[in-house]
């Protein structure tokens, strides 16, 4: 079996040395195949980055900071907290004006780490838009573990480097995937109404534990690739966002119950603390649980 190239710098944009950052370690010469990574404090530039075969994700280590991003000659302008994560697919191109100093790492991804081998490697990453400073407390996790590995100087670090990068790959494809149109004659597969029917129920079952995507596509007997995406072509949202409309929608009933406390509602719902349902009600609803609570 043919040995997989090694990911160095000149797969990148080199955006970082074209407007000097100061980079602090890299993942050049360790031998990595599935991943680029890079942890610096960049300058404020205005640069572009052109479309490349493998994406790219950047954690902010810290901020905030205003940044303005410009695809298809539309403007975005963001103010990005400490935690935020730009993602850029492969294929897709964007203009990036960081308008102040900013600690960040930089994780380039394979393309391969995307692929569904239960599809031929179909590769999924069609489906995945660019994301502008989101936050999501996994993937910063993750990418957090990445950067300590490069600036630790561990030896031998591509052989726990690859599932990290791997986990951060899934978890892009958990949130972000979005069923692309399909080709003209091509039937869209979907899960069967039986399937969907069996997800719910242990959905439901389990909403207070912490349901795992490999658990629900278990139930079809897929791999999580397969099942993220007719997934998502069935039932119109992510695995991801399924569970969190049925936990808002247990919380909603739980709320009606006199002498429940927004904290064991929380937990009962799986939410790890009041806060977070707190959080994900309000995005969810508009209003947090205690003004639902007193107005139904």
């Amino acid at each position: 079996m043919q040995s997989k190239p090694v990911f160095g710098i000149e797969d990148t944009h080199r955006i970082l040395h074209q407007f000097q950052a100061d980079i602090r370690a890299s993942s050049e010469g360790l031998g990595w195949s599935q991943a680029f990574a890079s942890v610096q404090r960049e300058r404020a530039y205005e640069g572009k980055l052109h479309a490349l075969s493998d994406s790219l994700m950047v954690l902010h280590r810290g901020g905030p900071v205003d940044i303005t991003y410009t695809v298809g000659g539309k403007s975005v302008g963001r103010h990005i907290p400490k935690g935020g994560v730009f993602f850029l697919p492969a294929g897709h191109e964007c203009d990036v004006a960081l308008h102040a100093a900013l600690d960040s790492t930089h994780i380039y991804l394979r393309s391969d780490l995307f692929a569904d081998s239960e599809a031929g490697a179909h590769n999924v990453i069609g489906g995945l838009a660019p994301m502008y400073g989101e936050n999501d407390a996994v993937l910063a996790h993750l990418a957090a573990a990445v950067g300590d590995t490069i600036t630790a100087g561990l030896p031998a670090s591509s052989l726990f480097v690859d599932p990290i990068v791997s986990a951060i790959a899934n978890r892009f494809i958990a949130i972000n995937y979005h069923t692309p149109a399909a080709e003209p004659g091509k039937q869209t597969q979907r899960l069967t109404h039986r399937q969907m029917q069996r997800i719910r129920e242990f959905v439901e079952a389990n909403l207070e534990t912490d349901i795992r995507l490999e658990m629900m596509a278990g139930i079809c007997g897929r791999s999580t690739e397969y099942f993220v995406r007719v997934f998502k072509a069935t039932a119109g949202v992510s695995p991801y966002q399924y569970v969190l409309n049925l936990r808002i929608e247990r919380a909603k009933a739980l709320l009606g119950v006199e002498g429940a406390s927004i904290a064991d509602v929380a937990l009962q719902c799986g939410f790890s603390h009041q806060e977070h349902l707190t959080r994900m009600f309000r995005r969810f609803t508009g209003v947090t649980p205690g003004r639902y609570r007193s107005s139904h």
